[in-house]
């Protein structure tokens, strides 16, 4: 089912540049309505779990645009695929500043196999919405996963390159998990966890991203003490 997205590997772009983000806020909310009129048509009604620039775009509004949309969901069937797709083209013919893959889920390529099901029922529970309009439904991925992989990138783990953007999503999405759970601080040894959890290395480049966010979190607007102790 995967395959009907096109996008199963990652595409570098000429001279290994990033895209530049051109999918604003009204383009992506418009982009979306397209596939959920479409899901709705056909009797479907779909939830999906988004992650990174669509949900600080859309949602907490720390980004003026993004290039795409990556979403999960380890519920879905084959038919909610097809919907999907379907719904992703419609949306394409009536908006020519769409690429072909503005809608895709080539995150789960990042996502540890036997943690899609937890993290799709975490997101679930969470019920951050980030868009509904009948036939969809788009929830924010769990905060605290979002933000391990925004500090793992900043450390130089996976393939890709750190954006400049990576850090103030990493206080973002940290600000949003410290919001839920009516805390104001967290243990670093949690985060260790959370790093193993999905498996991910914790090392000395972490370490020094860690610091970062410490003082980014402040500048923020924090409350002059380090967040992550």
């Amino acid at each position: 089912m995967l395959k009907h997205f096109k996008s199963l590997p990652p595409q570098k772009t000429p001279g290994y540049e990033p895209l530049i983000p051109k999918l604003t806020r009204d383009i992506l909310i418009s982009a979306l309505g397209n596939v959920a009129s479409y899901v709705k048509k056909k009797g479907g009604d779909i939830t999906v779990v988004a992650v990174g620039g669509a949900v600080n775009t859309i949602h907490l509004r720390s980004r003026l645009a993004t290039q795409d949309l990556d979403f999960f969901n380890n519920r879905l069937t084959p038919k909610d695929f097809e919907l999907l797709v379907m719904g992703a083209r419609e949306s394409l013919k009536r908006d020519k500043t769409l690429e072909e893959d503005w809608f895709n889920n080539r995150t789960i390529l990042f996502m540890p196999q036997e943690q899609r099901s937890t993290l799709t029922d975490e997101a679930f529970n969470q019920q951050e919405v980030i868009f509904h309009q009948p036939g969809l439904t788009i929830l924010a991925a769990p905060w605290n996963y979002a933000f391990c992989c925004k500090v793992d990138r900043l450390a130089g783990g996976g393939i890709q390159s750190a954006r400049i953007y990576d850090l103030d999503d990493a206080v973002q999405y940290l600000a949003q998990y410290l919001k839920l759970q009516r805390q104001t601080q967290i243990q670093r040894e949690t985060i260790k966890a959370w790093f193993a959890r999905f498996l991910l290395s914790w090392n000395d480049n972490v370490e020094e991203v860690i610091v970062k966010v410490n003082r980014a979190y402040q500048a923020n607007g924090g409350t002059g003490q380090n967040v992550i102790v």
